[in-house]
């Protein structure tokens, strides 16, 4: 393998790296064959494996506009991509919810539910349910997503939080027993284990 190919090796073993996190943040939509939104966030995803694909055909221009319109396109692809992979809505909802305003998140999370019942947005309703005190309606989203997708721990996980704050520290064990055997990001395993263990 001469020294021309390493770069080339290196661009698709970050390509199979990124595949394979896709696959990894989305098994919840893989689960609930939910092919159409699988396929929107992989939209970044098959932009990055364009670019590398075409890059081995710009590798060697050194002069003219080839390599800068390459440049640029990919970019472009990119920065698309990225908008395109999740909705409107979704962003909004996720932006209100980081900025405390669990109000509106809770309004756009429900519509999104309504919109497209995957376990994901139940959840996420729960959160913002549960952030904004409303224990019993986040409780009843979260129960709907474990329904809609038992191996989703964050549900069982934003569950267990609420019937914690609800004094229900019992149930609330368990559901975070639950959330630790269930797929969920490493984050949310650790911070499982840590409530776990204050329980």
């Amino acid at each position: 393998m001469g020294a021309g190919a390493v770069p080339i090796v290196l661009i698709f073993l970050l390509v199979f790296v990124a595949w394979r996190m896709v696959f990894s943040f989305n098994r919840d939509l893989v689960r609930a064959r939910a092919w159409r939104e699988l396929a929107r966030r992989s939209l970044p995803f098959v932009a990055l494996t364009a670019m590398a694909l075409s890059l081995p055909l710009v590798q060697g221009i050194r002069e003219g506009w080839m390599l800068p319109a390459w440049v640029f396109a990919c970019g472009t692809a990119l920065v698309a991509s990225n908008f395109l992979s999740t909705s409107l809505d979704e962003r909004r909802a996720s932006r209100a919810f980081r900025s405390g305003d669990y109000a509106a998140a809770v309004d756009l999370y429900r519509k999104l539910a309504d919109e497209r019942p995957l376990a994901r947005y139940w959840a996420f309703l729960g959160a913002a349910l549960g952030s904004d005190e409303r224990y019993e309606e986040a409780i009843s989203a979260s129960t709907k997503a474990v329904g809609l997708d038992p191996e989703y721990g964050l549900a069982y996980y934003n569950r267990a939080l609420i019937l914690r704050n609800m004094n229900r520290k019992g149930q609330a064990a368990k559901d975070l027993k639950r959330a630790l055997d269930a797929e969920m990001p490493r984050r949310f395993k650790t911070a499982a284990g840590k409530a776990l263990e204050e329980l």
